[in-house]
């Protein structure tokens, strides 16, 4: 893969050298980010740029889904059901052009995202 910005290169390789925890929170790090960034849009009124941000939020919501190994417990499905619910929130957002979904799904993945980078900090300690 071929990237010309100095910071596109470093991306991928921080991606390439990232272990699996390392790479949830990367990608719980840029789903905060990212519905974050479609909250304050949606709240301006700038729906238009705020769609792409849900977009991505959503689809990297489906990867968080896709990772979860069921055979590890009910944690598995009540993490599920979270994703589901954000997913879900942030299509109304996109739909409605209301920040309030958004921000519903916003108070799920953040303490997700916190708890995460918690874990991560602990288990590397």
């Amino acid at each position: 893969m071929q990237t010309s910005a100095p910071a596109d290169r470093y991306l991928v390789e921080r991606v390439l050298t990232a272990s699996p925890a390392e790479l949830t929170a990367m990608l719980y790090d840029a789903l905060s980010a990212g519905v974050r960034g479609a909250i304050t849009r949606l709240e301006t009124g700038n729906r238009a740029d705020a769609l792409p941000r849900i977009q991505k939020a959503q689809d990297i919501l489906l990867e968080l889904r896709c990772t979860l190994d069921s055979s590890a417990g009910p944690l598995a499905g009540q993490l599920d059901a979270l994703y589901t619910f954000a997913w879900r929130r942030l299509l109304d957002a996109s739909l409605s052009g209301d920040p309030v979904p958004a921000r519903e799904a916003f108070d799920v993945v953040e303490p997700l995202r916190a708890a995460w980078r918690q874990a991560c900090l602990q288990r590397a300690a």
